[in-house]
Protein backbone atom coordinates (compact mmCIF):
# COMPACT_ATOMS: atom_id res chain seq x y z
CA UNK A 1 0.00 0.00 0.00
CA UNK A 2 1.55 3.30 -1.13
CA UNK A 3 1.24 6.32 1.18
CA UNK A 4 3.09 9.27 -0.30
CA UNK A 5 6.75 8.31 -0.45
CA UNK A 6 6.14 5.52 2.07
CA UNK A 7 5.01 1.95 1.54
CA UNK A 8 2.87 0.18 4.12
CA UNK A 9 3.59 -3.56 4.38
CA UNK A 10 0.54 -4.79 6.27
CA UNK A 11 1.79 -8.40 6.56
CA UNK A 12 5.01 -7.30 8.28
CA UNK A 13 3.49 -4.32 10.09
CA UNK A 14 6.12 -2.00 8.61
CA UNK A 15 6.06 1.50 7.17
CA UNK A 16 8.98 2.05 4.80
CA UNK A 17 10.25 5.44 3.66
CA UNK A 18 11.32 4.69 0.10
CA UNK A 19 13.35 7.91 -0.19
CA UNK A 20 15.52 7.37 2.90
CA UNK A 21 15.24 3.61 3.29
CA UNK A 22 14.10 3.97 6.92
CA UNK A 23 11.93 1.04 8.04
CA UNK A 24 9.57 1.61 10.97
CA UNK A 25 8.17 -1.50 12.61
CA UNK A 26 4.87 -0.06 13.79
CA UNK A 27 3.92 -0.28 17.48
CA UNK A 28 0.59 -1.95 18.27
CA UNK A 29 -1.51 1.24 18.37
CA UNK A 30 -0.02 2.71 15.17
CA UNK A 31 -0.42 -0.61 13.32
CA UNK A 32 -4.04 -0.95 14.44
CA UNK A 33 -4.94 2.63 13.47
CA UNK A 34 -3.21 2.56 10.07
CA UNK A 35 -4.69 -0.86 9.21
CA UNK A 36 -8.20 0.45 9.85
CA UNK A 37 -7.57 3.65 7.91
CA UNK A 38 -6.32 1.62 4.91
CA UNK A 39 -9.26 -0.80 5.18
CA UNK A 40 -11.73 2.08 5.06
CA UNK A 41 -9.67 4.34 2.79
CA UNK A 42 -11.71 7.29 1.54
CA UNK A 43 -14.23 6.87 4.36
CA UNK A 44 -14.35 8.33 7.87
CA UNK A 45 -13.25 5.86 10.54
CA UNK A 46 -15.10 6.71 13.74
CA UNK A 47 -13.08 7.19 16.93
CA UNK A 48 -14.97 4.43 18.83
CA UNK A 49 -13.91 1.92 16.15
CA UNK A 50 -10.29 3.09 16.32
CA UNK A 51 -10.37 2.67 20.10
CA UNK A 52 -12.15 -0.69 20.06
CA UNK A 53 -9.19 -2.87 19.14
CA UNK A 54 -10.85 -4.10 15.92
CA UNK A 55 -10.79 -7.93 15.78
CA UNK A 56 -9.24 -8.62 19.19
CA UNK A 57 -10.29 -7.82 22.75
CA UNK A 58 -7.76 -5.03 23.28
CA UNK A 59 -8.81 -1.44 23.82
CA UNK A 60 -7.00 1.83 23.13
CA UNK A 61 -7.57 5.12 24.90
CA UNK A 62 -8.45 8.23 22.91
CA UNK A 63 -5.01 9.60 23.84
CA UNK A 64 -3.33 6.48 22.38
CA UNK A 65 -5.24 6.88 19.12
CA UNK A 66 -4.41 10.60 18.89
CA UNK A 67 -0.73 9.88 19.58
CA UNK A 68 -0.73 7.13 16.92
CA UNK A 69 -2.22 9.55 14.36
CA UNK A 70 0.42 12.12 15.26
CA UNK A 71 3.39 9.72 14.93
CA UNK A 72 2.07 8.35 11.62
CA UNK A 73 1.77 11.86 10.21
CA UNK A 74 5.28 12.67 11.47
CA UNK A 75 6.71 9.66 9.63
CA UNK A 76 4.86 10.54 6.41
CA UNK A 77 6.42 14.00 6.61
CA UNK A 78 5.12 17.51 5.87
CA UNK A 79 4.46 16.75 2.20
CA UNK A 80 2.10 13.84 2.85
CA UNK A 81 0.87 14.23 6.46
CA UNK A 82 -2.43 15.60 5.09
CA UNK A 83 -3.22 12.16 3.66
CA UNK A 84 -4.59 11.46 7.16
CA UNK A 85 -7.41 13.95 7.62
CA UNK A 86 -9.09 14.82 10.92
CA UNK A 87 -12.88 14.94 10.55
CA UNK A 88 -13.98 17.08 13.47
CA UNK A 89 -16.35 15.36 15.87
CA UNK A 90 -16.26 12.09 13.93
CA UNK A 91 -12.86 10.51 13.46
CA UNK A 92 -10.14 10.25 10.82
CA UNK A 93 -10.02 9.62 7.06
CA UNK A 94 -7.22 8.33 4.86
CA UNK A 95 -7.26 10.14 1.53
CA UNK A 96 -6.44 8.37 -1.73
CA UNK A 97 -2.85 9.10 -2.69
CA UNK A 98 -2.35 11.03 -5.90
CA UNK A 99 1.09 11.88 -7.22
CA UNK A 100 1.63 15.60 -7.40
CA UNK A 101 2.05 16.94 -10.93
CA UNK A 102 4.30 19.80 -11.88
CA UNK A 103 2.45 22.82 -13.30
CA UNK A 104 2.11 22.78 -17.11
CA UNK A 105 3.06 26.44 -17.38
CA UNK A 106 5.59 27.64 -14.81
CA UNK A 107 5.04 31.22 -15.98
CA UNK A 108 1.40 31.37 -14.84
CA UNK A 109 0.74 34.26 -12.48
CA UNK A 110 0.43 33.30 -8.82
CA UNK A 111 -2.89 34.26 -7.26
CA UNK A 112 -2.99 36.88 -4.53
CA UNK A 113 -4.15 34.44 -1.81
CA UNK A 114 -1.21 32.17 -2.63
CA UNK A 115 1.22 35.10 -2.51
CA UNK A 116 -0.19 36.08 0.88
CA UNK A 117 0.13 32.51 2.16
CA UNK A 118 3.74 32.31 0.95
CA UNK A 119 4.55 35.59 2.70
CA UNK A 120 2.99 34.36 5.93
CA UNK A 121 4.90 31.07 5.79
CA UNK A 122 8.16 32.89 5.04
CA UNK A 123 7.56 35.29 7.90
CA UNK A 124 6.81 32.46 10.34
CA UNK A 125 9.92 30.57 9.24
CA UNK A 126 12.04 33.69 9.79
CA UNK A 127 10.49 34.23 13.21
CA UNK A 128 11.13 30.61 14.19
CA UNK A 129 14.77 30.78 13.10
CA UNK A 130 15.25 34.03 15.02
CA UNK A 131 13.61 32.50 18.10
CA UNK A 132 15.86 29.45 17.91
CA UNK A 133 18.95 31.66 17.57
CA UNK A 134 17.88 33.77 20.55
CA UNK A 135 17.11 30.65 22.60
CA UNK A 136 20.50 29.10 21.88
CA UNK A 137 22.27 32.37 22.60
CA UNK A 138 20.42 32.89 25.88
CA UNK A 139 20.97 29.26 26.90
CA UNK A 140 24.69 29.57 26.30
CA UNK A 141 24.79 32.88 28.14
CA UNK A 142 23.31 31.53 31.37
CA UNK A 143 25.26 28.27 31.58
CA UNK A 144 29.00 27.96 32.31
CA UNK A 145 31.21 26.27 29.77
CA UNK A 146 32.25 23.46 32.14
CA UNK A 147 29.55 21.21 33.65
CA UNK A 148 29.47 20.33 37.33
CA UNK A 149 28.86 16.68 36.50
CA UNK A 150 27.82 14.41 33.64
CA UNK A 151 25.96 11.14 34.18
CA UNK A 152 24.76 8.56 31.66
CA UNK A 153 21.36 7.02 32.40
CA UNK A 154 20.58 3.66 30.77
CA UNK A 155 16.90 2.88 30.13
CA UNK A 156 15.29 -0.57 30.08
CA UNK A 157 15.58 -0.69 26.28
CA UNK A 158 19.32 0.00 26.47
CA UNK A 159 18.92 3.59 25.27
CA UNK A 160 21.32 6.00 26.98
CA UNK A 161 20.50 9.54 28.07
CA UNK A 162 23.11 12.05 29.23
CA UNK A 163 22.25 14.10 32.31
CA UNK A 164 24.40 17.24 32.68
CA UNK A 165 24.44 19.46 35.79
CA UNK A 166 25.60 23.08 35.64
CA UNK A 167 26.47 25.29 38.60
CA UNK A 168 28.59 28.44 38.98
CA UNK A 169 30.10 26.91 42.13
CA UNK A 170 31.73 23.54 42.82
CA UNK A 171 30.36 23.49 46.38
CA UNK A 172 26.95 23.66 48.06
CA UNK A 173 25.17 21.84 45.25
CA UNK A 174 23.32 19.27 47.36
CA UNK A 175 19.88 20.52 46.26
CA UNK A 176 20.78 20.36 42.56
CA UNK A 177 22.17 16.82 42.92
CA UNK A 178 19.10 15.72 44.88
CA UNK A 179 16.73 17.03 42.21
CA UNK A 180 18.76 15.40 39.44
CA UNK A 181 18.38 12.03 41.19
CA UNK A 182 14.61 12.55 41.35
CA UNK A 183 14.61 13.27 37.61
CA UNK A 184 16.70 10.15 36.92
CA UNK A 185 14.21 7.99 38.82
CA UNK A 186 11.40 9.30 36.64
CA UNK A 187 13.48 8.88 33.46
CA UNK A 188 14.26 5.25 34.29
CA UNK A 189 10.53 4.46 34.20
CA UNK A 190 10.65 5.08 30.43
CA UNK A 191 11.42 2.18 28.11
CA UNK A 192 12.49 4.70 25.45
CA UNK A 193 12.41 8.49 25.16
CA UNK A 194 12.96 11.02 22.39
CA UNK A 195 15.29 12.98 24.68
CA UNK A 196 19.01 12.22 24.45
CA UNK A 197 20.46 14.97 26.70
CA UNK A 198 19.06 16.71 29.78
CA UNK A 199 20.62 19.84 31.34
CA UNK A 200 19.81 20.99 34.91
CA UNK A 201 20.86 24.14 36.75
CA UNK A 202 19.61 26.24 39.69
CA UNK A 203 19.17 29.99 39.81
CA UNK A 204 21.52 31.94 42.08
CA UNK A 205 18.84 32.23 44.79
CA UNK A 206 18.04 28.48 44.40
CA UNK A 207 14.35 29.24 43.88
CA UNK A 208 14.16 28.25 40.20
CA UNK A 209 15.27 24.96 38.64
CA UNK A 210 16.08 25.21 34.91
CA UNK A 211 15.71 22.04 32.83
CA UNK A 212 16.56 21.85 29.15
CA UNK A 213 15.76 18.68 27.19
CA UNK A 214 17.32 18.06 23.80
CA UNK A 215 16.47 15.23 21.45
CA UNK A 216 15.66 14.07 17.97
CA UNK A 217 12.39 12.83 16.44
CA UNK A 218 12.56 11.40 12.89
CA UNK A 219 15.53 13.64 12.17
CA UNK A 220 13.87 16.75 13.63
CA UNK A 221 15.84 18.46 16.42
CA UNK A 222 13.81 19.09 19.55
CA UNK A 223 14.42 21.50 22.43
CA UNK A 224 12.22 21.89 25.47
CA UNK A 225 13.01 24.45 28.17
CA UNK A 226 11.37 24.21 31.62
CA UNK A 227 11.59 26.59 34.57
CA UNK A 228 10.19 25.29 37.88
CA UNK A 229 9.71 27.74 40.77
CA UNK A 230 9.39 26.60 44.38
CA UNK A 231 9.44 29.10 47.27
CA UNK A 232 8.81 26.46 49.94
CA UNK A 233 11.22 24.90 52.40
CA UNK A 234 12.34 22.20 51.94
CA UNK A 235 12.14 22.60 48.17
CA UNK A 236 10.71 19.88 45.95
CA UNK A 237 11.09 21.00 42.35
CA UNK A 238 10.91 17.51 40.83
CA UNK A 239 8.22 15.21 42.22
CA UNK A 240 6.77 11.92 40.88
CA UNK A 241 3.45 13.69 40.29
CA UNK A 242 5.11 16.46 38.27
CA UNK A 243 7.12 13.96 36.23
CA UNK A 244 3.97 11.97 35.45
CA UNK A 245 2.27 15.14 34.21
CA UNK A 246 5.34 16.14 32.17
CA UNK A 247 5.51 12.70 30.50
CA UNK A 248 9.25 12.75 29.77
CA UNK A 249 8.90 9.58 27.72
CA UNK A 250 7.48 11.78 24.91
CA UNK A 251 6.86 15.43 23.99
CA UNK A 252 4.35 17.66 25.67
CA UNK A 253 0.75 17.46 24.43
CA UNK A 254 1.83 15.01 21.74
CA UNK A 255 3.54 17.77 19.71
CA UNK A 256 7.03 17.81 18.21
CA UNK A 257 8.00 21.48 17.89
CA UNK A 258 11.47 22.57 16.94
CA UNK A 259 11.57 24.55 20.18
CA UNK A 260 8.91 24.40 22.87
CA UNK A 261 9.18 26.43 26.07
CA UNK A 262 7.07 25.84 29.17
CA UNK A 263 6.89 27.60 32.52
CA UNK A 264 6.04 25.25 35.43
CA UNK A 265 5.35 26.42 39.01
CA UNK A 266 4.95 24.22 42.09
CA UNK A 267 2.43 25.65 44.53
Amino acid sequence: MQLGHCRFDISKGELINQETGVVWHLPRAELHVLTLLVEYQGKVVAKPLLESGHDDDSHFSSASVARAIFTLRSFLGPQYETLIETVKGQGYLLRHHRARKAPDNPGVNISKPLVFALLVVTGLAGFLMASLWWFNQSSEAITPSQPLSLETVTLASGQQVELVLYSPSKTNNELLVEQSQQFIQGLQLCSVTIWSRVFLSLSHDKQVLNITLRGDHYGQSLIRNLKISDLRQPKQFVTPQWLAQLNICSTSNGRTPLAAQAQETNQ
